[in-house]
């Protein structure tokens, strides 16, 4: 098992405690960050406001970018840049777009790889939190320009986390996350802006950045779920 740190979402400028956790975790004084934008098609802004975020904690370290949809890559440049980085930091956006170029590019199997080797600390914002569950509430749909849109429940994710979680929970529509988890057993997470979960070789575990964040667990109890605040 590995690391990951899953932000359920929030300004980069809020959740400067947050990536220092995730610094921390990396075991490296100036870590080496390798930030992957597909979610919001390798937009610039995000990368932008990344680096500045692992700047402010951490001066010095050095942020790169897998552009998977702006540039085009052999498999061994892919794997150069993940056997680089001690951090790779996902950006939010489209999820469901996100797996499926991940998936095109066998991205997916080589980040679980790093989970089960731990040889980097995974982490991500709203759409890069999400995808290391079994299971997402999402609203990918939103990004396909129907008015029309609900959010809804979406797998597979990379499984790493055998969970159901929910990002943005604070937002209005996401509260009905509460009526959707499966009827398998399987415990559910909401994560507020600013709030985080961290996994650290299969310890779980929650931080936030921000005093009136929160996050919840849903825990089978009996055929239904009792609800519970960690942080």
């Amino acid at each position: 098992m590995g690391r990951l740190v899953c932000i359920g979402g929030g300004a980069y400028e809020e959740i400067d405690p947050i990536i220092a956790e995730i610094v921390r975790l990396s075991a490296k004084k100036v870590p080496n960050i390798l930030f992957i934008g597909t979610a919001l098609q390798d937009s610039t802004n995000p990368l932008t406001s990344c680096k500045k975020a692992f700047k402010r904690v951490c001066p010095g370290c050095i942020v790169k970018k897998l552009s998977l949809i702006r540039n085009s890559y052999t498999d061994e440049e892919i794997d150069g840049l993940l056997a680089w980085c001690d951090v790779i930091f996902v950006g939010g956006g489209n999820t469901v777009f996100m797996l499926e170029e991940w998936k095109k590019r066998g991205l997916s199997e080589k980040l679980a790889r790093i989970y089960r080797e731990d040889t980097a600390v995974l982490s991500g914002i709203s759409a890069g939190a999400v995808c290391w569950f079994t299971e997402a509430y999402t609203d990918s749909d939103s990004f396909l320009g129907n008015e029309s849109w609900d959010y809804r429940m979406m797998k597979p994710g990379l499984d790493l986390i055998d969970r159901t979680i929910c990002p943005h929970y604070n937002i209005p529509g996401r509260e009905r996350f509460d009526g959707k988890l499966p009827d398998t057993g399987k415990a559910g997470v909401a994560l507020e802006d600013c709030t985080a979960l961290i996994d650290n070789q299969g310890k779980i575990g929650y931080i936030k950045s921000k005093e009136d964040a929160h996050a919840w667990e849903f825990l089978p109890d009996g055929g239904t779920y009792r609800k519970v605040m960690t942080v």
